[in-house]
């Protein structure tokens, strides 16, 4: 009787082997041209047995080969693997002393960066296995740096073009943008604040590329300073630098990096006063001009604004004029944070000005205006979305206003100074100013005390008007309490 027969499985002289060729794609991934398994001693229908079960599992091989990512990670395996002898010989040879007396593994790993990148035959994958070993047989823990500091800045700087070659092709998924993601998330970083410092970051990653946070040098972080320091204030700076301080502090503590090349990056001190510094708050005469401005020119339509966004600016300054909040904190609220007799700022700059403050009787409309979705308008802008109100504001009071406000200092935020200045002149207590203006008292009491009652802020809120003028009273005089 004719036998049927089985594919991949051959009569070896009565003994029976299954034999299949490696498809010519995956060859180089494998390592190998051919399965060539005996069956052993087994009769003909156990080796078909055998011979079946091995085809489905190199049938399922080659369909995962078939994925680009699957097969760069089985042939750098394999290839590392074929690599490794070479590699342990070398190190061992090395810390042996064995090795000739000429040799110098920083001239080595330059020849073999230049053979692998020369080589017209080798593929990424080719060079990637090599890159790795040079890395590990000319950079390793057996290798001790040199100790002049120009042959010391040679070696890291060869060891580091390396570290990218291999980042570049293998993938190395600790790049700065990466690690910044997982550094947000860990600090529960705020929406606004995460908008900024994702601005930040990208500025980093603009100059020295997205690259693995681990290649990062002191040196590349005091160049990226030098660059913005020619735009921006020694203040400014130093605000794009507290998420990248931020960052490799994080990227310490995970391990992913060995030293913090931000700690070596001194920054210019700001070296101009409180006074120079702060926000000039608006008058009272002058406060009354600018919210009759704001009547004037947002109380109808105009022409390159829409609707529906002058509203909610007009909303937004007045709010402020009457509360003392931060332009963002407005922007932010949500229908439940406004009744007609509260605003609750949950989104605030720090914890300790999560607050309530008691609603002013000049914008007892805002808590409708809220519920109908006046300030989803704001909710699209992906970047900073005080920017259309503050763009507003100032183009009001430098071009729109007759007689113009010129004083660069006096801004939307000296809104919130004027609001403060105006509870002190009504008689408010600094205990309440604190409280409205979402401040915290220094000391141990401020643990376990909530501050004054809601009545007495209520009160002093009522009482005051920043257009009010009271007899001998400094228009100008500011106490600072409202400075963030």
């Amino acid at each position: 009787m004719r036998v049927k027969k089985v594919k991949h499985l051959t009569d070896n002289n009565g003994s029976w082997t299954y034999r299949r060729r490696v498809p010519v794609k995956h060859q180089k991934t494998l390592g190998y041209k051919m399965w060539s398994e005996p069956c052993g001693d087994v009769s003909y229908a156990e080796a078909v047995v055998i011979a079946t079960q091995w085809a489905a599992r190199h049938d399922a091989l080659i369909k995962q080969l078939d994925d680009p990512e699957a097969a760069k990670k089985v042939r750098l395996s394999t290839e590392a693997q074929s690599m490794m002898p070479k590699v342990d010989f070398l190190v061992a040879a090395h810390s042996a002393g064995e090795l000739p007396d000429n040799f110098d593994p920083l001239e080595a790993a330059k020849a073999g960066i230049k053979a692998a990148e020369g080589n017209p035959l080798f593929d990424d994958q080719d060079r990637l296995t090599r890159y790795l070993a040079i890395l590990a047989t000319s950079f390793g823990n057996h290798i001790s740096p040199p100790t002049s500091l120009d042959e010391r800045d040679e070696f890291d700087m060869v060891k580091r073009k390396l570290e990218r070659r291999v980042a570049d092709l293998a993938g190395d998924p600790n790049t700065i943008t990466a690690v910044a993601e997982r550094y947000y998330k860990h600090n529960q970083i705020k929406v606004g604040v995460l908008t900024k410092y994702r601005g930040n970051i990208r500025k980093l990653t603009k100059s020295l590329g997205d690259i693995p946070i681990s290649h990062v040098t002191p040196a590349m972080l005091r160049r990226f300073r030098d660059e913005q320091a020619e735009t921006l204030k020694p203040s400014s700076l130093s605000s794009v630098f507290t998420p990248i301080r931020g960052l490799f502090s994080y990227a310490l503590e995970e391990e992913l990096i060995t030293a913090n090349p931000a700690l070596s990056v001194q920054l210019q001190k700001d070296k101009r006063s409180v006074h120079e510094r702060k926000w000039t708050p608006f008058p009272p005469k002058e406060m009354k001009r600018l919210l009759e401005a704001m009547d004037q020119f947002w109380g109808h339509p105009m022409r390159g604004l829409s609707n529906e966004r002058r509203v909610a600016v007009h909303m937004v300054c007045r709010v402020m004029a009457h509360s003392a909040m931060r332009p963002v904190e407005v922007v932010r609220l949500e229908p439940e944070d406004v009744t007609d007799d509260w605003i609750k700022v949950r989104e605030a700059k720090t914890p300790s000005s999560y607050r309530t403050i008691p609603l002013h009787p000049h914008i007892a409309d805002f808590p409708a205006f809220v519920v109908s979705g006046g300030l989803q308008t704001f909710r699209n802008i992906k970047t900073d979305q005080v920017e259309p109100v503050r763009y507003q504001f100032r183009r009001l009071t430098r071009d729109l206003m007759d007689p113009s406000i010129k004083d660069k200092k006096k801004v939307l935020y000296s809104l919130r100074s004027t609001f403060s200045n105006a509870m002190r002149r009504a008689g408010a207590q600094p205990d309440v100013r604190r409280a409205i203006l979402g401040h915290s008292e220094g000391g141990h009491l401020s643990h376990y005390d909530d501050g004054p009652e809601f009545f007495l802020k209520r009160r002093w809120v009522n009482a005051t008007d920043p257009t009010v003028i009271y007899p001998d009273t400094d228009d100008y005089y500011d106490d600072g309490l409202a400075d963030d």
